[in-house]
């Protein structure tokens, strides 16, 4: 399929580099009106150390219309007994495309997801959402469990952005 032609506008950029740097927890993307270009959506913005920064970002996610979005995800690991329990944090890539969006939205979101996604350096994690039910911590810890350098001694992931496991 050939490339959509959408362009990036250079204040997704921006926030990725903020995210990176820890300024912001997450942001939202989407695709313009006339479908030409992606840009940051400026009220889905979450700064580092919000409260429920999770809850408040998926409830920003659109029932019927796509995103794009970075969300600095901090999980809690149980590194085995008697160990302080481990931290790590993994910069993830949020394609939501709910199945109630349109035919023409969701392909031209997914045509132009490459296009956003290779001006984000250093994405760890990436993931395709079509639904509520895969907000839910449990379906995240459950996918993010599998990765390599989450696997413990202990019995893994003990905490996703303050919900408990």
């Amino acid at each position: 399929m050939a490339m959509s032609g959408v362009k990036v506008n250079d204040a997704c950029i921006k926030q990725w580099e903020a995210l990176k740097s820890k300024k912001i927890k997450a942001c939202n993307f989407k695709l313009s009106d006339n479908l030409k270009e992606i840009i940051v959506c400026e009220d889905s913005i979450i700064a580092s150390g919000t409260d429920s920064a999770w809850k408040t970002w998926t409830a920003n996610l659109p029932d019927n219309e796509c995103r794009y979005g970075i969300f600095d995800v901090e999980m809690k690991i149980d590194m085995g007994a008697g160990l302080p329990q481990g931290t790590r944090t993994k910069l993830t890539f949020v394609v939501w495309a709910p199945s109630t969006a349109s035919i023409k939205q969701k392909m031209v979101s997914a045509s132009s997801k490459d296009a956003l996604k290779k001006k984000f350096d250093g994405v760890q994690v990436e993931w395709q959402l079509t639904g509520r039910d895969e907000l839910e911590a449990s379906d995240r810890i459950s996918d993010l469990s599998s990765l390599p350098d989450i696997r413990t001694s202990g019995s893994g992931i003990i905490a996703f952005e303050g919900i408990s496991a």
